[in-house]
């Protein structure tokens, strides 16, 4: 608590958050923040096209020491986009598309999640504005503090100060995706989302973006590859020991193949797949079967059970 205190009566951090967020209603300044707003524009396409991106044609116009000065300040911002790409690619993208988003349709589902949302729809635009922001300001307090204990050199307290803030996440998360006609209709609060998804689409055009979230589109396909395959193979478990004999003879075959293929081969993984496909294929192939022998001593016991009924009578 004496923390969080000397963190609000700090002005040195309340005054330029203040500014930031309420500095629009100081009279007489609205053009002071359009032409922030333009030098920033400007100077966030002159990073993409001159340092990071390296949009230079005519190459031959270099003089020797301009050459040298563009290469040492093209490193630090291929540094700190790779940076920030990765943190941005590593949070929205993997811990999103593989945990997070599985787990918010799975909240948004339930009945709780449905009734909240009906009261939510019927609230004043503060009243969401509010619900929306006690949270956010509670988590973005809480990932301070993480970081303070990273920095302390507390390892673990920080991490489960993080763990802890990525909980309050959801019913942000939640509000945001419910209450957001309300909260649009709020011109301060549809200013600042505006400025926020304006950084993003400006981060995300940057050649070292593109290439982490590629590198994530293949982790991802890797990661679900191997999700599918163990589902299948469980499946498959499933399948084998409802059957004594689950190998065909053309099954048997494809085996003996594989044993005597060389290993970590590319002949050795299609057979591995052809293997799986003629046992799931044959355990199938009984199953429908078993299915009209089912019928039949089905039909047979209904027509003795009719028969004793009958000689009952």
């Amino acid at each position: 608590m004496h923390h969080l205190i000397e963190l609000l009566t700090n002005p040195w951090i309340m005054t330029p958050l203040f500014i930031l967020f309420f500095g629009e209603y100081i009279p007489f300044s609205g053009w002071i923040w359009r032409e922030i707003g333009l030098k920033l524009k400007a100077f966030g396409e002159w990073l993409l096209s001159s340092y990071e991106n390296r949009l230079f044609d005519n190459k031959e116009e270099w003089v020797e020491e301009k050459k040298v000065h563009l290469k040492l300040n093209n490193i630090f911002a291929r540094i700190l986009f790779f940076t920030l790409s990765s943190v941005v690619v590593i949070f929205l993208e993997i811990f999103w598309e593989l945990g997070f988003k599985g787990i918010t349709r799975t909240i948004e589902r339930s009945r709780l999640a449905q009734w909240s949302e009906v009261q939510i729809k019927k609230m004043p635009n503060w009243a969401v504005l509010t619900l929306f922001g006690a949270p956010f300001i509670f988590m973005e307090l809480i990932g301070i503090f993480s970081l303070a204990a990273f920095v302390s050199g507390h390892f673990w307290i920080g991490l489960g100060l993080y763990l802890f803030k990525v909980l309050f996440f959801i019913p942000v998360h939640f509000v945001l995706h419910v209450g957001e006609a309300q909260l649009m209709a709020i011109p301060w609060f549809k200013r600042r989302y505006e400025i926020i998804i304006a950084i993003l689409n400006w981060f995300k055009r940057s050649q070292t973006y593109v290439k982490v979230h590629n590198l994530s589109e293949t982790v991802k396909a890797h990661i679900l590859a191997v999700k599918n395959r163990f589902s299948q193979t469980v499946i498959l478990l499933k399948k084998a020991f409802e059957h004594d004999d689950i190998l065909s003879p053309e099954c048997e075959a494809v085996r003996q193949e594989i044993r005597a293929s060389p290993p970590m081969s590319k002949e050795r993984q299609i057979l591995h797949e052809k293997f799986f496909n003629c046992v799931d294929s044959h355990l199938q192939d009984k199953t429908e079967e078993e299915k009209p022998s089912n019928d039949t001593q089905n039909i047979s016991q209904q027509k003795e059970n009719y028969g004793k009924s009958k000689n009952q009578q």
